[in-house]
């Protein structure tokens, strides 16, 4: 399959949309409508380092140009570019293909009627396929969708929410989707979540750190989710130690929570 140019009134061009480095290398051929003789030809073309609009391959007098091979690389170091290709045949214009060639990558249409997008080492992109919707991801049943970094922690099996704070409730150290945490008393850490679960039962894997090494001083030897606490929103992690008769509410050196369900 090739890309053809029937009258002089065609051109094929492109638009850069930054000052990077777009070399242009195009090879046609031409079909003599009168004599049938085919002519082959190919050129580099100077290097485009405009934000404009570029002509590479126009259609001449008498002849079928035939656009067999077009390659399009960004030899800047840093800048990227967007390449739109477009043919035009004097009245129409119809967008071929658009692409972002970051430094060093290359769009190369071929004699297959093939566009390909290759990365800065020679190596092309390849389609990862369709792309999972939210629901996709929650069902966790589809084997030919594709997960995306943003969805895969609406996956059954992800951590929906997880963090390490201090035992006094003022420094939350590490979190993922935590708003923020409070000190609701001695022993006791508030944890307010960022995106809420869809109700209140959802699952909690907590822990906390003692504040001592030693196995006989007096110090934090339990903990809990506090009663009644969870909501879809927040909920309470309670340390204590139990020494005595009755338990006491102690701070630990740190609170620990990763939390697993719907949202």
């Amino acid at each position: 399959m090739a890309f053809f140019l029937p009258t002089t009134s065609d051109i094929l061009r492109v638009v850069t949309d930054a000052a990077a480095d777009i070399e242009v290398h195009e090879s046609h051929a031409d079909l003599n409508t009168s004599t049938g003789a085919v002519t082959p030809d190919g050129n580099p073309l100077a290097s485009i380092t405009t934000a404009t609009t570029t002509t590479l391959v126009a259609g001449a007098s008498s002849v079928v140009r035939n656009v067999r091979h077009l390659s399009l690389r960004n030899a800047h170091a840093s800048t990227s570019c967007n390449v739109t290709l477009e043919h035009d045949d004097g009245t129409n214009t119809a967008t071929l293909i658009k692409c972002n060639l970051l430094a060093g990558e290359s769009l190369v249409f071929d004699q297959g009627g093939l566009w390909t997008h290759y990365d800065a080492n020679g190596s092309p992109y390849v389609s990862p396929g369709a792309i999972a919707a939210d629901g996709d991801v929650e069902a966790g049943t589809s084997i030919t969708t594709v997960v995306t970094p943003g969805r895969q922690h609406r996956h059954p099996s992800a951590l929906k929410c997880w963090g390490k704070a201090n035992g006094a409730g003022t420094t939350l150290h590490v979190s993922y989707n935590t708003t923020s945490i409070s000190d609701t008393g001695t022993g006791r850490l508030g944890v307010n979540i960022d995106t809420d679960f869809s109700g209140a039962h959802y699952s909690i894997t907590y822990g906390v750190e003692r504040s001592t090494t030693s196995l006989t001083a007096t110090g934090v030897e339990a903990c809990a989710i506090r009663n009644a606490s969870p909501a879809a929103g927040s909920f309470e992690i309670e340390s204590f130690d139990h020494t005595a008769t009755t338990m006491a509410a102690q701070d630990p050196s740190s609170y620990f929570w990763q939390c697993a369900g719907d949202q």
